[in-house]
């Protein structure tokens, strides 16, 4: 799949003059496999804080209230 993305010029030169034309694709397909992981990571270690706030833990029972709200599961 292609993408588009936008690179500021100093990087984008810095990108060119240091990896070969041929080898960027996997260059940057190897930075991304990498970041993406600690990233997903990240936003996992987040989402577990916020279930684990006792705050936000309160405000799910005031949600229940809505469980017969008119809308039935089929």
């Amino acid at each position: 799949m292609q993408v588009l993305v936008h690179l500021p010029d100093d990087l984008a030169n810095r990108f060119k003059s240091t990896v070969p034309k041929r080898l960027r694709s996997a260059f940057i397909a190897n930075l991304l496999s990498k970041a993406i992981p600690e990233q997903e990571d990240a936003l996992f270690k987040l989402a577990m804080e916020v279930e684990n706030d006792p705050d936000v833990s309160e405000l799910e029972s005031d949600w229940k209230v809505t469980i017969r709200d008119g809308l039935e599961a089929r």
